[in-house]
């Protein structure tokens, strides 16, 4: 997934304004989100007020003390190394790709820090079930399901391209899944205490 980014990252580098094989498909999806009925421009206002920093660092705190008081020590490793490392990487991107939003605001759009936040954080959500036993496909299809609304929502607003919000979900459940599987192998390669 973040080799993915850094595809995205490069094409859109090379030229901001059509990048090469994006630029096309970005324009023909900003021209039928234009067109989005008011309905759905309401909506997106609304997952862009739920989707901003003001409600998920809250949330990203809140799974943090909950974890913490849990002395889930593991889970709360990957809950805020991947907060850390997606930010890190978006706060590197938007000035390096320098892209304008489509709608011409002189703010950085590549990637998108809604995007991004949503997907690590849904995703994020998911692996901390605690048993892996249960099903998860419920949780998944929630998170796919956020992921996909608040990306789209940036769209319609015509505050990020297609590819901005490709390119920040990508990132958030790439950052999400890789160091929650880091920070599970780690564990697992740790000797255990003998309990003869």
């Amino acid at each position: 997934m973040l080799a993915a980014v850094a595809v995205l990252a490069v094409l859109v580098e090379i030229d901001r304004g059509s990048p090469p094989a994006l630029g096309g498909i970005d324009r023909s999806w900003r021209e039928l989100t234009l067109d989005a009925p008011s309905w759905l421009g309401s909506a997106s206002r609304v997952l862009k007020v739920l989707g901003s920093g003001a409600v998920m660092v809250p949330l990203r705190i809140a799974v943090a003390i909950w974890l913490l008081a849990r002395r889930r020590r593991h889970d709360l490793a990957a809950w805020l190394l991947a907060w850390a490392l997606a930010d890190a990487i978006t706060f590197v991107l938007k000035p390096w790709v320098g892209r304008l939003r489509p709608d011409g605001a002189d703010a950085a759009s590549f990637p998108s820090a809604h995007a991004k936040t949503a997907a690590q954080v849904a995703i994020g959500l998911v692996l901390l079930r605690p048993s892996p036993c249960r099903s998860r496909a419920g949780g998944w299809l929630l998170a796919v399901a956020w992921i996909v609304a608040i990306a789209l929502s940036r769209t319609v607003l015509d505050e990020h391209w297609l590819s901005d919000v490709a390119a920040g979900s990508l990132l958030g459940a790439g950052c999400a899944i890789g160091v929650a599987t880091i920070v599970q192998r780690r564990s697992e390669m740790r000797p255990r205490a003998s309990t003869c």
